[in-house]
């Protein structure tokens, strides 16, 4: 893996383009990876939208009550300067992609995999789950049944990862000196699949 391959991120997207645009595949108009019981999004596919402020020259309104700073903060009243924001799933409508319908929170966690470690290869019968890559690389194995044969993917900064319930993986890290964190969100499993899901 080259050093290009592993910085590289789309340009940003103005916010109006990215709302302009219809008839998108997902919120990111690319493609999905979808492989056995996994949907995979690289980095590189994940739109970075620009967010801008409408006015930034605009002033607090004379009745805004005034924000105290906390421990010398200083407290920005109004938006200013440029934002990225990055769409990795969403069920909100316009960016509605199905494919966490019938899904509930369950937990959110912080992994931070030493070098040369791996989590055990399993599954969770009773919960999806989504990766998000902070920092690092490895790879992601799965698979959907202890006799079929196993998918490695490339885990880089920035990926996004979602695994259904029966699907069985597991993590490695698979680098000598560095650390690789994720991002771990436990989802109830999906009880139904509206359209535009896994299958759309």
């Amino acid at each position: 893996m080259t050093d290009d391959e592993r910085f590289w991120a789309p340009a940003p997207v103005p916010e109006a383009k990215f709302w302009e645009e219809d008839g998108r595949a997902n919120i990111n108009r690319a493609p999905l990876d979808h492989v056995s019981g996994v949907i995979y999004k690289r980095s590189t596919s994940i739109k970075r939208v620009l967010q801008q402020p409408a006015d930034p020259t605009a002033h607090v309104a004379a009745d805004t009550p005034h924000i105290e700073p906390h421990w010398g903060a200083v407290i920005p009243e109004v938006s200013h300067g440029d934002a990225i924001v990055r769409w990795l799933f969403s069920e909100q409508p316009g960016t509605a992609e199905g494919l966490l319908a019938g899904r509930s929170f369950r937990f959110l966690q912080e992994l931070a995999l030493a070098p040369e470690s791996a989590t055990g290869h399993r599954n969770h019968p009773d919960r999806d789950t989504v990766l998000y890559v902070v920092a690092g690389s490895g790879v992601l194995y799965h698979r959907p049944s202890s006799g079929s044969p196993s998918v490695a993917r490339p885990l880089r900064s920035g990926d996004a990862v979602l695994i259904t319930a029966d699907e069985l993986y597991s993590v490695c890290n698979e680098s000598e000196s560095g650390s690789l964190r994720l991002i771990v969100l436990g989802l109830s499993a999906a009880t139904t699949v509206g359209a535009g899901g896994l299958d759309g």
